[in-house]
């Protein structure tokens, strides 16, 4: 064997290993696997590489005066009497029939086959420049078909660990159906599928697809969200002749999904989303991520410019905890990021002026989305240059466009929250602002709102008081369709666009309930009231750590020795409180720091008598008071303590303001 032919497979096996590494590795158990190739993709993996790229590492190795793929052949006849632990040695060749489908151009004359054959030769011609070798290729064709057969039959033997076949034979195609199926979808197509088949009535998982009927809701749906699948997938949903190559395709897709919206792939590690999370806490708008978990990943270090990122997740996670060299939120959004370990990547697209975020109960905050629904609250987080975009997508929507308040990101505003009411309105609102990274989700489902939520975590929008239980929304379209149920029992619903029933007054119980219509569910959760109890006095542990509980309304101050008072810095409740949970207002608490010369706490409440604690004991050094201070001694010098320890030396301070000021400037506040 001559140097220069040992030196070709070594470009294939090169090719060979890195086709493995993007489409048939480990990272890929228990997901379809879509063999697409294009010329971006080629180039993307080949990347900086110096070797030659596929096609002419492929060329170099066949058999040009016979039948071209036997060299091939002969390598997998070989590999089926080893252990078979690694894919098939025919992915270089199968990877360019495939990329040889995807450049067939629909302005060739002849339908089909002869199409196929000419830009198989243009992709595989002899390094040797010789002619008329598009026959041989075709002529020689079955061996192609017979090795995706090999491919498909090792995935079966792998039971889904490297990943889940989606070849299938085709009558119309019996060989080169295998390449031009998998040339239609590309794996951003597969995660705007799982999109699809999340809002889609006829997929669910272990459920036998109607190949017929998800062709033609897909073209439906394609036509509402254009910008979610390919132009080529968009073009094969209207070709007759290339729907009976897709349809085998996507019953295997829908077949095999697991319920889950794909995030998809970044040279064949698993992405891994890095969304943005807003949290509206005490002190204003905070930002921070959310990285849910994807099968087969539970923990990676990852490596960016700036440092390395740790992922890690426990049993029965639902999210990442980051950690290391988490990026800024301002620069990862402007300049966006990635970060690849050796299972997972984290990917933040940047540039964008626009983002649509929605509560989420796993990220406990409002959560960046790129899909929009009816029903459902929602917040904008934008820069000045998405403000019009964003504007003309509210009021076409019929929503009012409120002003919106100061974002958590230098030069980033966010809005107040939204609810889309309107179907129709919202997807040509969508068209209207041309927002292409976020778009309808689709499918009228059911939703809460209203009701007394209980729990700490203000995302958790499933978590209500009992006797405070929610109101439930049934969409027009819902309530033609199906039976709604509540824990099994069904609920009348009253006509409506949209009809609203009231879940109070049914006599729940405390604990989980489930919701249900069309298959679908939406689970809610009830908890006990449990009745606020009065402030306490600080502990004297409390005092000792230097830190006091004191309320959010009302008055509240330090007083020293000498008689001077100091306000204390309490964070306003949160605006939300008035409008999603009023039980909660007046009766939130907040731990502050005790000044050191404080001797004493006095908190005046909205209503009823003062509440007045020891600090420390100290005498009074009580001089001649400011007006302020006087003024504010006068709401107080009436309370003598009595029935508390600190009543004696209280009086002391009391004889004390009233020696050493002027009685007359003291005026009777209280009966």
């Amino acid at each position: 064997m001559s140097l220069q032919f040992t030196q070709a497979w070594q470009t294939y096996q090169w090719w060979q290993h890195r086709l493995e590494q993007e489409f048939f590795s480990e990272s890929h158990a228990g997901t379809p696997v879509l063999f697409f190739l294009g010329e971006p993709e080629m180039l993307a993996l080949r990347g900086s590489a110096p070797v030659e790229p596929l096609d002419s590492a492929v060329s170099a190795v066949l058999a040009w005066h016979s039948d071209p793929y036997e060299p091939v052949a002969e390598r997998c006849a070989a590999w089926k009497r080893t252990q078979r632990t690694d894919p098939p040695p025919c992915l270089p060749l199968l990877g360019s029939a495939v990329l040889a489908a995807a450049k067939m151009r629909r302005t060739t004359p002849g339908p089909g086959a002869p199409a196929y054959y000419a830009r198989l030769a243009e992709v595989l011609r002899p390094p040797w420049g010789g002619q008329h070798h598009e026959q041989r290729l075709k002529h020689y064709y079955r061996t192609v078909a017979d090795l995706w057969n090999e491919l498909h039959t090792w995935l079966g033997e792998m039971n889904g660990a490297r990943g889940l076949s989606t070849i299938r034979p085709n009558p119309a195609r019996s060989r080169i159906g295998y390449a031009q199926s998998q040339a239609l979808v590309r794996a951003s197509d597969h995660a705007a599928l799982t999109r699809f088949f999340k809002i889609s009535a006829e997929v669910a998982p272990d459920r036998k697809a109607d190949g017929a009927r998800l062709l033609q809701d897909l073209a439906a749906w394609s036509r509402r969200h254009p910008q979610g699948l390919s132009g080529e997938l968009r073009l094969a949903l209207e070709s007759d002749a290339d729907r009976r190559l897709l349809e085998p395709l996507l019953i295997s897709l829908a077949e095999s999904w697991d319920g889950t919206v794909s995030p998809g792939f970044v040279d064949g590690l698993r992405l891994v989303p890095l969304r943005l999370v807003l949290e509206d806490g005490f002190t204003g708008w905070e930002a921070g991520w959310h990285a849910g978990v994807v099968s087969g990943v539970t923990q990676d270090l990852l490596e960016h410019p700036s440092g390395h990122v740790q992922l890690s997740a426990g049993p029965g996670s639902s999210a990442y905890e980051l950690s290391g060299d988490v990026p800024d939120p301002a620069s990862a959004l402007r300049e966006g990021f990635t970060a690849k370990g050796s299972t997972a990547a984290l990917r933040v697209p940047g540039g964008r002026h626009l983002l649509a975020l929605r509560e989420d109960a796993v990220a406990g905050g409002w959560t960046e989305t790129d899909m929009l629904s009816v029903y459902e609250p929602y917040i904008f987080l934008f820069r000045p240059s998405g403000e019009q975009q964003l504007r003309t997508l509210i009021t076409a929507a019929g929503q009012r466009w409120y002003l919106p308040e100061q974002g958590p990101l230098p030069g980033w505003q966010v809005t107040p929250a939204v609810e889309f009411t309107d179907e129709a309105a919202l997807t040509d609102a969508l068209a209207q602002a041309g927002t292409g990274h976020v778009r309808y989700a689709g499918g009228p489902r059911l939703s809460l709102r209203n009701g007394l939520r209980t729990r700490s975590e203000w995302g958790l929008r499933t978590q209500f008081m009992l006797g405070g239980e929610p109101d439930l929304v049934v969409p027009e379209a819902v309530q033609d369709k199906t039976l709604v149920t509540l824990d099994g029992q069904p609920l009348d619903v009253p006509p409506g666009q949209p009809a609203v029933v009231s879940l109070r007054g049914r006599g729940l119980t405390p604990g989980k309930h489930v919701l249900a219509a069309d298959g679908s569910q939406l689970v809610f959760y009830l908890e006990e009231f449990a009745a606020p109890r009065p402030l306490d006095p600080p502990s004297t542990e409390q005092v000792h750590a230097g830190t006091v509980v004191v309320p959010l309304t009302g008055d509240a101050r330090f007083l020293t020795a000498q008689g001077r008072f100091s306000h204390i810095c309490r964070p306003q409740e949160p605006p939300w409180w008035q409008q999603h949970a009023p039980g909660l207002c007046g009766r939130g608490t907040a731990r502050v720091p005790v000044p050191a010369d404080a001797v004493w706490l006095v908190v005046l409440p909205v209503q009823g008598a003062p509440a007045i604690t020891l600090m420390r004991s100290a005498e009074p050094e009580i001089g001649v008071l400011s007006r302020a201070a006087r003024e504010f001694w006068a709401q107080i010098l009436l309370d003598d303590q009595a029935g508390h320890a600190h009543a004696a030396l209280w009086q002391r301070y009391r004889q004390a303001v009233l020696t050493q000021n002027s009685q007359g400037r003291f005026r009777r506040v209280r009966p």
